[in-house]
């Protein structure tokens, strides 16, 4: 420890003692204090900046040193610095026990830079996380990590990272499943997540926080806790009494969702106790999906409407606008109003497939357009184009879009046939009446 001390000049619990004197100074007269202080600033910090632009982090470590402790406001990178050297020297530390006392240092110039520059807290504190995560994701560290990562979650809102909040669930998850945290506990830290994401994603819809959003739900209902049993058992305990609080159903009815567990009596009064209480999108939701249960199909496409109309979520309108065009085309065989809610989910997220399959299943099922046989089959055309774009945006769809393919395909124009009409492989067509989209001439032999 002592060599560690020696050869980056100062012990680490002495070079963070800064006095309030010292903290409050600011820059005027003299640049630091006393005359003699001002050019002993200036020097240290001029000899160390020139070393850290040639990235000489030895030498540059011993003058920022002298700059931290004795005045730490006569640059604004400072704290910046100090960690890009400390990262360096923690990641080329072998022996443990020195590392172990790099990583102490650059955690307080990481706390200290937090006072020094306060705006800058929020992206610090995602840095600290990431760094503890990198050199020292340890089962002791692991508690001081989730606090960190919370508070970086509290503080930056709609700002915070993707990461930060995958990092926290990924932690919670590991905790889960070595013991150290209850089931009930981890359905908490997940609904807690969930509302800090979604909250984002409604201030700043990003592709990033959407996909984040959709890893964390996968990993916690890939867990072992979130059997429907489980969460039965636990909140089936609780429901009484918190039956009266709008937020303890919202969450309550949320997991249920997300863990498919909604066709339980728990479900049913739940949401029909959160409609009573608060009538958000999300429980004008649940109402829909009990109503759709019962083959109340009316019922269900006016709650649901309810829900589209109050949602700021893009992601969860996506959702619902593919949730009306299924039941347009399969329940009602309203193909023009299935297709305008199948293209305003694709509209609200073009990177997710299933619309493209729904608008497949409309065209393919749909009346047919032209004027011959020939052209009747055009169409078919049209829905492949969708199946091949859902494949596109979504690979893991490939196994459910490749049979639907080869099935829409072996219903192409006979080639024999397209000579008669001038059409050759590959020009372009467009297929008129209610579907209004050009495609590529394909045929079989």
């Amino acid at each position: 420890m002592k060599k560690v001390v020696k050869y980056f000049g100062v012990a680490a619990a002495g070079l963070f003692v800064v006095t309030t004197v010292s903290a409050q100074r600011r820059i005027s007269g003299p640049i630091f204090g006393k005359v003699q202080d001002s050019i002993a600033c200036i020097t240290h910090l001029s000899l160390y900046q020139q070393d850290y632009q040639h990235r000489n982090f030895d030498a540059a470590i011993v003058n920022w040193r002298k700059v931290w402790t004795d005045c730490p406001e006569s640059s604004v990178n400072i704290a910046a610095h100090g960690i890009s050297m400390y990262q360096t020297f923690i990641a080329r530390e072998l022996d443990q026990d020195k590392k172990k006392a790099l990583v102490d240092t650059l955690m307080q110039v990481y706390e200290k830079g937090m006072i020094l520059r306060p705006q800058l807290k929020g992206n610090l504190l995602a840095n600290m996380a990431q760094d503890i995560l990198r050199f020292a994701n340890t089962p002791e560290n692991q508690p001081k990590l989730l606090k960190i990562l919370e508070e970086t979650m509290t503080f930056e809102k709609e700002k915070t990272l993707p990461l930060v909040y995958a990092n926290y669930m990924k932690i919670v998850m590991e905790q889960n499943a070595a013991g150290q945290l209850s089931d009930e506990e981890l359905f908490d830290d997940y609904t807690k997540v969930s509302d800090y994401i979604s909250a984002a994603i409604r201030a700043t819809p990003k592709e990033e926080l959407a996909k984040a959003r959709d890893m964390i739900d996968d990993s916690f209902a890939a867990s072992s806790a979130a059997s429907c049993e489980n969460l039965l058992k636990i909140y089936g305990e609780k429901y009484e009494a918190n039956k009266d609080d709008a937020d303890f159903l919202r969450k309550l009815t949320r997991i249920l969702n997300r863990k498919e567990c909604t066709d339980s009596e728990l479900f049913e009064k739940a949401s029909e106790q959160q409609y009573a209480l608060s009538p958000s999108p999300d429980a004008a939701y649940n109402m829909a999906k009990l109503f759709l249960r019962k083959e109340n199909f009316e019922k269900g496409v006016e709650y649901l409407e309810h829900a589209l109309n109050g949602e700021n979520d893009p992601i969860e309108k996506a959702n619902y606008n593919y949730q009306l065009g299924n039941i347009m085309l399969v329940n009602y065989k309203k193909y023009l109003d299935a297709k305008k809610y199948a293209l305003e989910a694709i509209k609200l997220r073009s990177d997710w497939g299933k619309p493209y399959i729904l608008l497949a299943n409309i065209y393919a099922t749909g009346p047919k357009c032209g004027e011959n046989e020939f052209e009747l089959k055009w169409i078919y055309w049209v829905a492949v184009d969708k199946l091949l774009k859902a494949k596109a945006v979504d690979s893991d769809l490939a196994a459910t879009v490749n049979p639907m393919i080869s099935s829409f395909s072996q219903h192409f124009p006979k080639k024999e046939d397209a000579f008669f009409y001038g059409v050759n492989e590959g020009d372009t067509v467009n297929v008129g009446c209610w579907i209004g989209e050009s495609t590529k001439a394909r045929f079989t032999n």
